[in-house]
């Protein structure tokens, strides 16, 4: 009883061992997997597509029909991607054959750019030279800004602009100052004996003959009298 007892867990285990060794061989078949990534609007090939197996960590490029042939394993997830399209993700079916064969359709990704000016240059050099001969829109306003800030110009208007009230004050208070300080300096006699300026306007004076004209005179011949009150001085008026 004994012998045939340990017979029979012998046999089951050995059938357990057998079904997951048959069952652990089914799991890690490779399947060779053949694929055709098309745009999903007209059907178009799309070369170099890139399809890549994270699990695996390798990828594949399609050829110039989008075809694209790779071994996976049943299960894997692979991403799809290609310029323009939007990322896909395909799963292979556990229950597949050992070729399995799929249509991969891309849809476009949409991105919206700036505009672009097209400007007819046939050259680099060409455009260059249009773009230093370019006129500004203010170009005339700029010119004549650039005019009135020279420096010439902003001197003259600085000498011909007048001066405030704290500037006129302070050049008052400088010539007054100035003329105190120097008032004995110019009533002094012989300033006038050492002073070339003065010798030459008294030439001149005695060429002009200033000195035998007698007009001074007359400012003599009209003074009013001495000890003279207001009507007297009113009288001898309208008697002249």
């Amino acid at each position: 009883m004994k012998k045939r007892l340990a017979v029979r867990v012998l046999g089951v285990l050995a059938f357990c061992l057998l079904s997951l060794a048959a069952f652990s061989q089914g799991q890690d078949k490779t399947v060779l997997f053949q694929g055709r990534v098309v745009a999903s609007s007209n059907s178009e090939f799309l070369p170099l597509a890139y399809i890549f197996n994270p699990q695996a960590g390798r990828g594949a490029l399609s050829d110039n029909f989008g075809q694209v042939d790779m071994y996976v394993f049943p299960g894997d997830s692979l991403v799809i991607s290609y310029i323009g399209y939007k990322k896909k993700y395909y799963i292979v079916p556990r229950d597949t054959d050992l070729v399995h064969q799929v249509i991969i359709p891309m849809e476009e990704m949409t991105t919206m750019l700036r505009e672009v000016k097209v400007f007819p240059h046939s050259s680099e050099e060409e455009f260059k030279q249009a773009f230093l001969a370019m006129q500004l829109r203010d170009a005339k306003e700029r010119e004549t800004v650039r005019r009135n800030l020279e420096q010439s110009k902003l001197n003259v208007f600085a000498l011909q602009a007048g001066m405030g009230a704290s500037s006129n004050f302070r050049n008052f208070s400088d010539l007054m100052i100035s003329s105190q300080a120097n008032k004995n300096f110019f009533n002094d006699p012989m300033l006038a004996l050492t002073n070339p300026f003065a010798w030459i306007n008294f030439i001149k004076s005695v060429k002009n003959g200033d000195l035998k004209k007698k007009d001074y005179k007359k400012a003599y011949e009209f003074l009013p009298k001495e000890n003279l009150n207001r009507q007297m001085f009113l009288r001898n008026l309208k008697s002249n």
